[in-house]
Protein backbone atom coordinates (compact mmCIF):
# COMPACT_ATOMS: atom_id res chain seq x y z
CA UNK A 1 0.00 0.00 0.00
CA UNK A 2 1.15 3.58 -1.14
CA UNK A 3 1.46 6.02 1.62
CA UNK A 4 -1.44 8.81 0.61
CA UNK A 5 0.04 11.83 -0.83
CA UNK A 6 -0.77 15.57 0.57
CA UNK A 7 -1.70 18.75 -1.47
CA UNK A 8 1.05 21.54 -1.28
CA UNK A 9 -0.49 23.77 0.31
CA UNK A 10 0.65 27.58 1.69
CA UNK A 11 -1.01 28.24 5.27
CA UNK A 12 -1.07 31.63 6.84
CA UNK A 13 -1.24 31.73 10.60
CA UNK A 14 -2.30 34.78 12.38
CA UNK A 15 -1.34 35.62 15.87
CA UNK A 16 -3.96 36.74 18.56
CA UNK A 17 -1.42 39.55 19.53
CA UNK A 18 1.81 40.85 17.79
CA UNK A 19 5.49 38.98 19.06
CA UNK A 20 7.15 42.18 18.34
CA UNK A 21 6.93 43.17 14.88
CA UNK A 22 5.52 40.20 14.05
CA UNK A 23 2.11 39.36 13.40
CA UNK A 24 2.12 36.58 10.97
CA UNK A 25 3.52 33.31 10.36
CA UNK A 26 3.70 32.06 6.31
CA UNK A 27 4.49 28.61 5.92
CA UNK A 28 3.95 25.30 3.12
CA UNK A 29 3.57 21.87 3.65
CA UNK A 30 2.45 18.85 2.44
CA UNK A 31 0.54 17.68 5.51
CA UNK A 32 -1.29 20.96 7.35
CA UNK A 33 -2.58 18.47 10.27
CA UNK A 34 0.72 17.34 11.17
CA UNK A 35 2.42 20.83 10.63
CA UNK A 36 -0.01 22.44 13.48
CA UNK A 37 0.69 20.01 15.47
CA UNK A 38 4.53 20.89 15.19
CA UNK A 39 3.98 24.41 15.73
CA UNK A 40 1.36 23.94 18.71
CA UNK A 41 4.16 21.79 20.53
CA UNK A 42 6.18 24.88 20.02
CA UNK A 43 8.69 21.82 18.84
CA UNK A 44 12.00 23.20 17.49
CA UNK A 45 12.63 20.01 15.35
CA UNK A 46 10.67 19.92 12.63
CA UNK A 47 8.71 23.06 13.48
CA UNK A 48 9.41 27.55 13.50
CA UNK A 49 11.48 29.27 15.44
CA UNK A 50 9.22 32.16 15.45
CA UNK A 51 6.45 29.57 16.42
CA UNK A 52 8.71 27.96 19.23
CA UNK A 53 8.97 31.71 20.76
CA UNK A 54 5.23 32.42 19.91
CA UNK A 55 4.34 29.33 22.05
CA UNK A 56 6.52 29.97 25.02
CA UNK A 57 5.06 33.86 25.09
CA UNK A 58 1.77 32.41 25.89
CA UNK A 59 0.47 34.10 22.47
CA UNK A 60 -2.48 32.34 21.30
CA UNK A 61 -2.85 31.93 17.45
CA UNK A 62 -5.19 30.78 14.49
CA UNK A 63 -5.01 29.57 10.37
CA UNK A 64 -6.15 32.45 8.93
CA UNK A 65 -5.76 31.40 5.27
CA UNK A 66 -4.82 28.67 3.12
CA UNK A 67 -3.68 28.62 -0.67
CA UNK A 68 -3.06 25.54 -2.96
CA UNK A 69 0.46 26.28 -4.11
CA UNK A 70 4.25 25.54 -2.79
CA UNK A 71 7.62 27.31 -2.06
CA UNK A 72 6.95 29.31 -5.04
CA UNK A 73 3.35 30.61 -4.05
CA UNK A 74 4.83 31.16 -0.23
CA UNK A 75 7.66 33.24 -1.97
CA UNK A 76 5.32 35.37 -3.75
CA UNK A 77 3.40 36.10 -0.79
CA UNK A 78 6.01 36.84 1.48
CA UNK A 79 7.30 39.36 -1.11
CA UNK A 80 4.00 41.32 -0.93
CA UNK A 81 5.32 41.78 2.90
CA UNK A 82 1.58 42.26 4.49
Amino acid sequence: MQAQQHQQLVYLIHFDQPYYHARHYLGTTNDLEHRLRQHMSGCKYGGARLMEVIIQAGISWRVACTWVGGRELEKQLKARNN
